[in-house]
């Protein structure tokens, strides 16, 4: 049975569901859920997205990057957590951002969460979903998404730059 999506109009209002094949065509948004995973050092956990991935594959993103079936932001964000990088843990919301280009793309609401060392060493990524995963310092990200783009998610990028415009830490906990 195909996976069924939740189908938003450019104001995030819910349209309806479409089966995930429909979205890869590029004529509707849909909503997808990030985090921005933490470590005791501030560090945040990044993701290299697998070369099978439809969207934007071998290119860096959050820990966590989920669609968002039929449930709301935090639902897919506890179950993608769980699916992608194995562990769980408490998250709040901070933004939410367009990525929407030519009625497609998404909204993509951001979370921001923590984790412990003991944690962070229980962290089992997806071969599905990605090839590897890395902690990163934030000014570092920010520079190399400043610096090659390219190589980053129009979600990441977006969230990046945002957090650095407004001052990070007030996205943090």
């Amino acid at each position: 049975m195909a996976e069924l999506i939740i189908e938003v109009d450019k104001n995030d209002n819910f349209l309806g569901l479409r089966e995930r094949e429909e979205f890869y065509l590029g004529n509707h948004i849909h909503r997808a859920a990030q985090l921005i995973l933490l470590n005791p050092e501030n560090k945040m956990l990044i993701q290299k997205r697998s070369p099978q991935k439809r969207w934007y594959p071998d290119r860096y993103t959050y820990s966590v990057s989920g669609t968002v079936a039929n449930e709301s932001y935090e639902a897919c964000m506890k179950r993608e957590m769980l699916e992608e990088i194995g562990i769980s843990v408490p998250f709040k919301k901070v933004f939410k951002i367009p990525c929407i280009f030519e009625n497609k793309g998404a909204f993509h609401t951001v979370f921001s969460g923590r984790c412990s060392e003991k944690t962070a060493g229980l962290i089992r990524p997806d071969p599905e979903e990605a090839t590897y995963v890395e902690w990163v310092e934030l000014e570092e990200l920010y520079g190399a998404v400043k610096a090659e783009p390219e190589k980053y998610t129009p979600s990441l990028r977006a969230g990046i730059m945002k957090i650095f415009q407004e001052g990070y830490e007030k996205y943090i906990f």
